[in-house]
């Protein structure tokens, strides 16, 4: 065959190269449902209290007055520090609104009985008639 006599293949008109959305598009969906699958959200409210174990703990009513005490005696509301006179008003105001609520005290473990005595003393003066100390289920042996 000589050069004369070559073959002519025309070559395909492909237009301009472009990248197409559709296929991108599909991805990042199945990337933010895979991720919004898998998350895990924290269930503590921000501070971290390590409660004392008991045998007999029990489930309470979500209508209650939510109380933390960390290991150094600093209370808490709703995760914002307070003081004891606080702490006294925060339940009196709790109470008008809510007056069968009981007080829950998640007091750390390492907490001294003078801070936890101090806050039961001070909820109780504020008119709080139920009161109880949130504690984790410890496992019968």
């Amino acid at each position: 065959m000589n050069s004369s006599e070559q073959l002519n293949i025309p070559l395909p008109d492909t237009g301009r190269p472009e990248i197409t959305m559709a296929p991108l598009i599909d991805i990042v969906f199945l990337l933010l449902i895979f991720f919004m699958v898998t998350t895990v959200f924290p269930e503590d409210d921000g501070l971290m209290i390590e409660k004392p174990a008991s045998t007999h703990a029990a489930e309470l009513a979500d209508k209650n007055i939510l109380l933390k005490i960390d290991k150094t005696g600093q209370v808490y509301y709703k995760n914002s520090a307070v003081t004891l006179d606080d702490v006294k008003r925060i339940v009196s105001d709790e109470l008008a609104m809510r007056p069968d609520a009981p007080v829950i005290l998640h007091a750390d473990k390492l907490t001294t009985t003078e801070s936890l005595i101090s806050v039961i003393d001070v909820s109780k003066s504020a008119g709080a008639k139920g009161l109880a100390i949130a504690t984790d289920e410890k496992p019968i042996e």
